[in-house]
Formats: C-alpha cells, sequence, structure tokens
C-alpha cells in the first residue's frame, strides 16, 4: 500500500506540474503575439540570415527577399537601390544579363521592410534607466512631472555635458533595432534621420521639418487647468500653427478632466474668450491636417470624431500611457474612425527601448483593456507610412516604392506572419539596416557591403558589424566604453528593466 500511495502522489504532482505548464503556455498564446510566443518556445535565434552573390559597386545594390509592399508583401521580391534611392521593386530578379555593377544580395525568406518611424522620443533621456514601477498610476503628467496633488515626482536627470553623448546613445539605439528617422527633440549629425530639425534630414530628404512641441500650452510650469483656459502667456495659437509645415504637439496626456480641458482649449475658439491679463488665456482651434497629436489620452470619442473629420494625427505611446496612468487609448475606434495613427516609444524612462518592443505593448494593451486583436499589419503601418504620413514625409520615406529613399531594414528568416516578423522580431534577427541606401548596420558577415570602416558589435546573442565610425566621430567601441554603466544601446531582445504594459490602477 505505501508504495501505491507513493506511486499515486507522484503522478499527481506529475499533473499538477503539466496542467500548470499547460496553463502558462495558453496565457502566452492569448496575450503574446505570435512571434513572441514562438520566442518563448524555441529561443530567438534566426533562421536565416543574407548571403552576398556578387560583388558590384557600392552604390547600386539589389536586396532579394520578402519585400513588404503597400500593396502587401512580395515572397520572391526584390529591390533596387541606386544612388541612395529605391529604383525598382519587382519579383524573380535574375542575375542574368543584368548590370555586372550591381551588388546581389540573397537574404531568402528574410522580410524586407522599409525602416521604422519613430514620432515620439525625448533623446535626451537616453542614458536614463527606466523609473523602478512604484505600483502608482496617476492621472496627469504634471502629477509624476512637478507633483502636483501630492503625487511621486520622477526625475530623470542628465548631466549637461552629457546631453549630446546621451542623444547619440539614443540613435544607436534605434538605429540597431531597425528605426530609420525619429523625432525626438534633439539631434546629432548622422546615424538616425531626425524629423524636426532641418539640418538633421540627411542626405536626400529635402523638405520642412516638423515642429515639435512638449508644451504647446505653455504649462512646463506645472498648470493644471479645468473649464477654462489660463496657461502660459504663450500658448499656441492657430495663426502660429496654421505656419507649421507639420506640427507635432504633446496634448491630454493623462485620464482626468484637466487632461480633457487641454484639447477642448485647442479645439473650440469659444470656449473661453476671456484673456489673462498678461497674455494668452484664450481658446483656439488648431485641429487641421498639419496637426498630429502626442497621446491624446484625455480625449473622448466625439473628440476623436472631431479629430477624424478634421484631418489631424494621433501618435501613440502605449507602454508610457500604461505604466504611468494604467489606461491607453482604444485605438481600433480611432482606426475604425478613418484617424491616421503612428506608433512612437516616448522616453526611456517610461516608454519602450525600442520600436519593436512598442508594437509588443500595442498588441498586449489592445487585447487586454479592449478585448480586441490588433493585426501586425496594423501595428506595421503606424511603424512606417503612418508615421511618414504623419510627419508629412510620405512623399520620401515610409514605403518601399520607386523613387522613395532607400530607408530598409531586413530582418532574418522565422517562422509565422512576415509582418510579424517584422514588427515583434527581436533586435537580434535583424540583419541589414540603410539610411539613404548606405549601409549602417549588417550581419557580421556582409560588412563587405559598406565603403566605410566597420566593426563588430554583439546585439544579444547575434553578432553584427556597423558602420558608422565616420559619422560617429570615433570608432563604436570608443564610444561604447566611455558611456560604460549608462543603460545600453545594444540591447537583447527583451531591454533590463522595461517599464511594465499593464492595466494597473492605484
Amino acid at each position: 500500500m505505501t508504495l501505491v500511495r507513493r506511486r499515486a502522489k507522484a503522478l499527481w504532482i506529475y499533473a499538477i506540474i503539466i496542467v500548470f505548464f499547460a496553463f502558462c503556455l495558453f496565457l502566452a498564446r492569448r496575450f503574446l503575439p505570435n512571434s513572441s510566443f514562438s520566442n518563448i518556445l524555441f529561443g530567438s535565434v534566426s533562421h536565416g540570415g543574407c548571403k552576398i552573390i556578387t560583388k558590384g559597386n557600392y552604390d547600386k545594390l539589389i536586396l532579394k527577399g520578402v519585400v513588404l509592399t503597400p500593396k502587401g508583401p512580395l515572397q520572391d521580391g526584390y529591390v533596387l537601390v541606386e544612388s541612395g534611392k529605391v529604383a525598382e521593386v519587382g519579383t524573380s530578379y535574375s542575375s542574368e544579363s543584368q548590370d555586372t555593377l550591381i551588388t546581389v544580395v540573397d537574404c531568402a525568406n528574410s522580410v524586407i521592410s522599409p525602416g521604422f518611424i519613430n514620432l515620439h522620443e525625448h533623446l535626451t533621456y537616453s542614458i536614463v534607466s527606466p523609473f523602478k514601477d512604484l505600483g502608482e498610476r496617476v492621472s496627469h503628467r504634471h502629477d509624476w512631472r512637478v507633483g502636483a496633488r501630492n503625487r511621486t515626482i520622477r526625475e530623470a536627470l542628465v548631466a549637461e555635458d552629457m546631453i549630446g553623448d546621451s542623444i547619440k546613445w539614443g540613435e544607436l539605439r534605434h538605429l540597431f533595432s531597425g528605426t530609420t528617422s525619429v523625432v525626438g527633440g534633439g539631434m546629432v549629425t548622422g546615424l538616425v534621420r531626425n524629423l524636426d530639425f532641418a539640418s538633421g534630414l540627411e542626405a536626400g530628404l529635402l523638405d520642412a521639418p516638423s515642429v515639435w512641441d512638449v508644451f504647446p500650452l505653455d504649462d512646463a510650469d506645472g498648470i493644471l487647468r479645468n473649464n477654462d483656459c489660463d496657461y502660459g502667456p504663450e500658448a499656441i495659437d492657430r495663426q502660429r500653427a496654421e505656419k507649421y509645415h507639420r506640427y507635432l504637439a504633446h496634448v491630454g496626456e493623462g485620464v482626468d478632466d484637466e487632461a480633457a480641458n487641454e484639447f477642448r482649449c485647442l479645439s473650440d475658439e469659444t470656449y473661453d474668450s476671456l484673456p489673462m491679463p498678461g497674455g494668452g488665456g484664450l481658446s483656439t482651434d488648431i485641429i487641421a491636417p498639419n496637426l498630429a497629436m502626442v497621446h491624446a489620452l484625455g480625449l473622448s470619442a466625439s473628440d476623436f470624431d472631431l479629430v477624424a473629420k478634421r484631418g489631424a494625427h494621433i501618435i501613440w505611446s502605449p507602454r508610457s500611457n500604461m505604466f504611468l496612468y494604467g489606461k491607453t487609448l482604444n485605438i481600433t475606434y480611432l482606426l475604425e474612425a478613418g484617424i491616421n495613427v503612428a506608433l512612437g516609444t516616448d522616453w526611456l524612462p517610461s516608454g519602450s527601448a525600442t520600436m519593436s518592443r512598442e508594437a509588443h505593448c500595442a498588441a498586449l494593451a489592445t487585447q487586454q483593456l479592449y478585448g480586441r486583436h490588433l493585426e501586425a499589419k496594423t501595428i506595421w503601418e503606424m511603424m512606417t507610412i503612418n508615421a511618414a504620413r504623419a510627419a508629412s514625409f510620405e512623399q520620401h520615406i515610409g514605403s518601399l516604392e520607386v523613387g522613395k529613399l532607400a530607408d530598409i531594414v531586413i530582418f532574418t528568416e522565422s517562422t509565422g506572419d512576415v509582418y510579424s516578423q517584422a514588427v515583434f522580431g527581436s533586435t537580434e534577427n535583424i540583419e541589414m539596416v540603410l539610411r539613404g541606401g548606405r549601409v549602417l548596420l549588417v550581419g557580421d558577415k556582409l560588412g563587405g557591403l559598406s565603403s566605410s570602416h566597420c566593426e563588430p558589435v554583439q546585439i544579444g546573442r547575434s553578432r553584427k558589424a556597423i558602420c558608422i565610425a565616420d559619422e560617429l566621430g570615433l570608432s563604436y567601441a570608443e564610444f561604447a566604453a566611455s558611456l560604460a554603466g549608462f543603460y545600453p544601446a545594444a540591447l537583447p531582445s527583451i531591454p533590463p528593466y522595461e517599464p511594465l504594459c499593464d492595466a494597473i490602477v492605484s
């Protein structure tokens, strides 16, 4: 009897373990994107890679693989890059009778995508580690910024003499993860395109930069208002906003009446007609096609209906929303209303370190909060062509079309949906990054594709070659050594200390 009892007890233990494991798999399958689920089971080691088939000139390049185009994926596709631009996109490329000066790179079943465009960053803070989770979710950005309403102040400090290096570090982190354009309130020459600086647009991009405004209501001191517009004296007005090629403004970052009040002050000229003695205090109406609102968390459904009617844009940062406020936008409502939505990481302390991690949170938060599945293709559009439209650069970047700049990222082969492969893919699985046809990052066996000096860099479990010393002004190894101890630029699949993407309300 003792032996029987022991065996029965062992069987019960095994059964409990199996049920527990099955339950964990169910949760992962239910709430994580397909690629994340696969990575949990099998790891994130890539299954393919790019190979140089024929070697020609640096400025004439054929990239073969699964090409993501505006009309859908081309399974046996190719992109011809010439003089920094996309010269041709098609299928079934044959090297026979072709120009011998063209370099041909066969990426097998790897995914070839436009480079990602991140319209919401604060690059100054790129060396700051993410905030610790205190379990506190607040109602407005001024609660955590300045400690309004007796909330905990969350400070992110960067020494003045470190700001330049911090911006470079942040741009490198985004470059390593497939982002080729950023709006982030700071810039350095080279590396990614800085769409909010004329001097940062980089080669081939000839257009007016976007205007980036963190405090359009001149409320940096922590002004909270309800039922009037008595913010700072230099608040934006329609006359000034109309002059901007594209105006990207933080509006309604919060979940309370004070956050909602900000939109009313910027969308209804009759809301407050009583000026303040020192200037300002009047409501205005700037909701127009040249406006892209960052966060917009305090807006109601009827507010978004107006945004859709006027053709304005929304820049969505779900991780920072969830971590700070325990809530984010019901993004499917915006999409169904016809609003153009772009994705942005926000800053490192409360947001995502990379666009891929922001994509993970976008899918997870939409499922958790609203029970809706957000397609990987939809998220990919938010990271590419939608972002280009929101910043008014869609004629130049955001899609792989003839005549556009060759800002390209290639993800090595893996199983599953090709859009998931792109948006949820690990930084370890990025095989190549080009900006304007120039190779900046490649797999370690492809360093011969660049005319610049390339040096090795370890990204997670994968070795790459980075070809940026001339743009950085020194070798990557030297620069990385100077920032040892700060938050890393080369990240594994899940960055350390990543802020939670959970709907926890205090």
